[in-house]
């Protein structure tokens, strides 16, 4: 009862239906415009450019290109060597014929799921809604000046926990309000249909960053729809991560603004810091896996990570490790704040 109570409270702001509006409204302004474009979804890429990808020259390039040495270059050389056993599977099922949306594709790859794309932003905002929820509902009490009443007794700051709960269910309630309607329009303009089962990885897919450009391979094999679904999941446990963040900081402060403050602090200092330590440290790497960097980095999820990351997978390893870690300071926070003196 107290949870559906809290979380009434929480979804009752008009404040936050205006801004839920205007992230609506910003994401159909900025969709592109459909401009008659012929797809070709039927014509295969031309060769199996997976028979000839060799990961090796990969890892060079970003030894030799970032002076990488000891175990970070022996690391780099062990991801790219197990996903040479990846490729080599990608070229016998023929992943490279796949059409996708022909000469368009990496255009139409890049406008849905990179950092800038589609569900780069439903991430940022989902990411904002988090923040701002979990902060609502946990300075609630002291907004309207009701916290010595509601927080004197043992039972009462139990409440806590459901302003917590309350806040983690709206705020993946309203990143899913707003992928569902974003994505709705999306799809609406340009016709999927013909290539949900095209795999990801079609020879017209590729991954450009500044040292070498190569072919659009992921661990795992995706096609256009599975991929879709992974990066919603991931981006749903990179929102609760978020809100976790913004509970904790919550219960430490008194003002909602300088805990909004603190968190864009925490996540600046986050983005930051990697930048100034030595790439032969394992340190820089780990760093840059922190919630705001998988953020950042979304277009290189389920693919080799590129010179960010030493290890697969590491969006989920990074998103797991995230919410484990903020899920244990929550408890913490809650329980100091159970032994709180607020007089």
């Amino acid at each position: 009862m107290l949870f559906w109570y809290e979380l009434k409270k929480i979804l009752s702001g008009v404040p936050l239906w205006c801004f839920v509006t205007l992230c609506i409204i910003f994401n159909l302004w900025t969709l592109p415009p459909d401009l008659g474009i012929e797809f070709d979804t039927t014509t295969p890429f031309p060769e199996n450019v997976f028979e000839s990808y060799s990961t090796n020259e990969v890892a060079e390039a970003y030894i030799s290109f970032f002076g990488l040495t000891g175990r970070v270059a022996d690391r780099m050389t062990a991801k790219y060597t197990a996903l040479q056993a990846v490729v080599d599977e990608r070229a016998e099922a023929g992943d490279s014929f796949s059409p996708y949306f022909g000469e368009q594709t990496y255009a139409m790859h890049y406008t849905l799921f990179y950092s800038l794309g589609i569900m780069g932003r439903l991430l940022l905002q989902g990411i904002l809604l988090a923040i701002l929820l979990q902060l609502l509902g946990v300075g609630y009490e002291q907004v309207n000046n009701t916290e010595h009443s509601a927080y004197s007794t043992k039972t009462g700051r139990r409440t806590l926990r459901y302003k917590i709960g309350a806040g983690l269910v709206a705020s993946v309630g309203l990143y899913a309000l707003l992928t569902i309607i974003t994505l709705s329009v999306y799809f609406s303009v340009f016709d999927y249909r013909d290539v949900w089962g095209s795999s990801v990885s079609s020879g017209y897919n590729y991954i450009i960053d500044n040292i070498i450009v190569r072919p659009f391979a992921t661990w795992q094999s995706f096609t256009v729809a599975s991929h879709l679904w992974a990066t919603i999941g991931v981006s749903l446990a990179l929102v609760i991560c978020f809100s976790l963040m913004s509970a904790i900081v919550g219960t430490f402060s008194k003002n909602g603004y300088i805990g909004f403050l603190t968190i864009l602090l925490i996540n600046a200092v986050c983005q930051v810091i990697p930048t100034f330590l030595s790439r032969n440290t394992y340190t820089r790497f780990i760093l840059y896996h922190t919630p705001i960097r998988l953020w950042w980095s979304i277009d290189l999820w389920f693919t080799d990570g590129g010179f960010i990351t030493l290890w697969r997978d590491f969006e989920l390893w990074g998103a797991g490790l995230s919410f484990l870690i903020l899920a244990a300071l929550c408890v913490l926070a809650l329980m100091r704040f159970n032994r709180k003196d607020i007089t």
